[in-house]
């Protein structure tokens, strides 16, 4: 069910007395991940002590669905029938705490950690309690995976880019047969080229040339889509892990040019956003076997080079996101993040994020992605670097 012992040796480096977290009706994933799916229709808390058997605090009426062998021998049950019965058992666990992890983060900027509710948290505060954030613990386990999943992950890349490939020379084909190609096309190209290889993704890639680009998360459709043409500025963004239950997802970003050559407004635009990406690798190169370091501090070193290449007006979302065994390509872990949010989260051994700096202006957007997965305490490119557009039409 889970490593009791990775979870109080965490608590002990984190000074921390225990793990409160809090749940209705399996709304936190974390209470979940710990008690698997439950018909549980009242509240209910976990609390993991830094020395001791875990509790859960439970109504008399969800017991039924508690006393299997399995929880009964990870968990002691503390059973409540009224609010003030549940309040009491609360006090009594953590009567001898100081300092209590709960599932929150700063000004609830993290809502994949913000899990816990105001009234519990103040409650456990009115105890004298300080409560600090659960962000760490939960990355720990739920943003790392097993050298499995870790080949599986290297196996889409590997996939993913040369299906890449394989779409740029279709545009090139498509282009010198018939003078023209497709974002719709295109896109339900590498999507049938992700099926055949075994590989399955939440949603379809975007194809999105010029001021299409512009717009993140721009899609084509058959109902709306351009053609694509000589002169065009082409972004393709894909995602798609294998079909394995512990599949992690490739996620990359790749721009081209229909032509022979790449003008010097495109490249000049793309040479900053490389180096924006080569400056935020090489500062984790240079810090992580230093010290702690957090995502959000990763994101001010890219945009900072963004903005000092006078494309400031051009940014408009961060620069990375965790990757992990999740649904969709953006896990519950560390982002690379100090724009829509303040993440700090700590960058750890074992955890994958894309680093994927974007400039959208009218004329045309570009972004570049790539991910990196950090393997004791150094960042290692998983899904290439791109280094140039790339001409399309090039012989």
């Amino acid at each position: 069910m889970f490593d009791l012992k990775l979870i109080q040796q965490e608590l002990e480096r984190e000074g921390a007395d225990g793990w409160l977290l809090v749940d209705y009706e399996n709304k936190n994933p974390n209470v979940v991940a710990f008690l698997g799916e439950k018909m549980l229709t009242r509240k209910i808390f976990l609390y993991f002590p830094k020395e001791g058997k875990p509790q859960i605090i439970c109504h008399k009426i969800d017991t039924v669905f508690l006393k299997d062998e399995e929880t009964l021998s990870h968990f002691d049950l503390n059973v409540y029938l009224s609010w003030k019965e549940m309040l009491e058992i609360e006090k009594s666990l953590l009567k001898s705490s100081k300092t209590i992890l709960m599932d929150v983060s700063e000004f609830g900027l993290l809502p994949r950690i913000s899990l816990a509710d105001y009234g519990s948290v103040e409650f456990v505060k009115s105890l004298g309690i300080n409560v600090l954030s659960s962000g760490d613990l939960q990355e720990r386990f739920t943003a790392t995976y097993s050298s499995r999943a870790f080949a599986l992950q290297k196996e889409a890349c590997q996939k993913a880019l040369a299906i890449k490939d394989e779409a740029f020379l279709k545009i090139k084909e498509d282009i010198l047969t018939k003078g023209v190609s497709d974002e719709y096309e295109i896109q339900q190209f590498i999507a049938r080229r992700f099926l055949e290889e075994g590989m399955v993704f939440d949603d379809a890639p975007i194809v999105a040339i010029n001021k299409n680009a512009s717009d993140p998360h721009y899609g084509p459709t058959a109902s709306v889509s351009s053609p694509i043409r000589r002169g065009d500025v082409v972004l393709i963004d894909m995602w798609a892990k294998m079909n394995d239950k512990e599949g992690v997802y490739a996620d990359i970003t790749w721009m081209g040019y229909v032509e022979k050559e790449v003008p010097e407004k495109v490249s000049h635009r793309f040479h900053v956003l490389r180096m924006a990406i080569e400056k935020g690798f090489d500062f984790l190169k240079e810090n992580l076997p230093l010290r702690r370091v957090e995502g959000y501090e990763v994101d001010q070193v890219v945009y900072d080079f963004i903005k000092e290449n006078g494309y400031e007006k051009g940014i408009i979302h961060r620069t990375g996101h965790n990757i992990a065994v999740d649904v969709s390509p953006h896990g519950p872990g560390v982002n690379i993040d100090n724009l829509e949010s303040h993440d700090t989260r700590e960058i750890i051994d074992g955890v994958t994020f894309s680093l994927e700096p974007g400039i959208y202006l009218d004329d045309f957007g570009m972004r570049s992605e790539t991910d990196v997965y950090i393997d004791k305490r150094k960042p290692v490119y998983m899904a290439g670097h791109q280094e140039e557009v790339i001409p399309i039409l090039k012989d």
